[in-house]
């Protein structure tokens, strides 16, 4: 009888195959974080992105803000975390090591308005808006920062500035003390020494001062006259001198009320 060709056995292929499938797994590692906001916790939803050694790849962190990348071959890359109305943030040089896992955590920030655009309502609406009008002058400012002003986060540079007088607008006026702070929008610091007439909201979530609508109400004050430039006040003109400027700013207020 004649002998059969033999071969290699039945499914020796498969084996083959799946010994370098699991050799090529066996060794990877993990890159695990979680994205969270400073203010509110976990930020479910966040794009996460690693990138390097021929992988890119993006998948969504969960409810809990957390998220795992497998299988990953032992090298360095970059991660990067996105969410829309978010400031992105980067990791580079994430260093993955065999049979170990990465943990990268991203605290995220709301993006920031830099410079508002504002509407000027009118000297009537400013003196209803307005919690304070005090004449004051710049001491100096601290560099710029992030503040979170009704739910919205601002650019802005907080100013020690001494108050020189108050418009009496309330009986809680004499409580302002002499020295406050105002946090100005944007990075742009007003100058020391510099004197305004401002009218001045009081923002209880960062517990400072902030102009109302901008710099439209931070009216100039140079050499004790104020620098004017509206028509809505006809009994204050370009130049009078600051103390009658508020006088007449306190008649207006009268009027306002009386007419309430």
């Amino acid at each position: 009888m004649m002998a059969g060709k033999t071969g290699p056995p039945y499914g020796s292929g498969l084996i083959v195959a799946s010994l370098l499938i699991f050799t090529a797994c066996a060794g990877s590692g993990h890159v695990v974080g979680r994205v969270t906001t400073l203010e509110d916790g976990a930020l479910a939803g966040a794009r996460i992105t690693i990138d390097g050694l021929k992988r890119h790849e993006e998948i969504t962190a969960d409810a809990t803000g957390h998220f795992d990348f497998t299988d990953v071959t032992p090298g360095t890359y970059k991660l990067k975390a996105d969410v829309p109305g978010f400031v992105m943030e980067m990791r580079d040089d994430v260093s993955v090591a065999r049979d170990a896992t990465a943990t990268v955590d991203f605290v995220l920030h709301p993006a920031c308005l830099e410079e508002g655009s504002y509407v000027d309502g009118g000297l009537t609406w400013a003196l209803q808006a307005a919690e304070a009008v005090v004449r004051l002058r710049i001491v100096g400012a601290t560099p710029p920062d992030r503040w979170i002003v009704n739910d919205l986060c601002v650019v802005g540079m907080d100013h020690t500035v001494t108050v020189l007088s108050i418009l009496n607008m309330s009986r809680d006026s004499a409580s302002i003390p002499r020295t406050i702070h105002i946090v100005k929008d944007g990075r742009m610091p007003y100058a020391p020494g510099d004197e305004y007439i401002a009218f001045l909201r009081w923002e209880a979530a960062i517990g400072r001062y902030r102009p109302i609508a901008g710099p439209i109400f931070m009216l100039p004050v140079r050499d004790d006259k104020v620098a004017w430039a509206r028509t809505d006040a006809p009994n204050i003109h370009d130049g009078d001198p600051a103390g009658k400027a508020l006088a007449s700013l306190f008649a207006l207020l009268g009027s306002i009320r009386a007419a309430r």
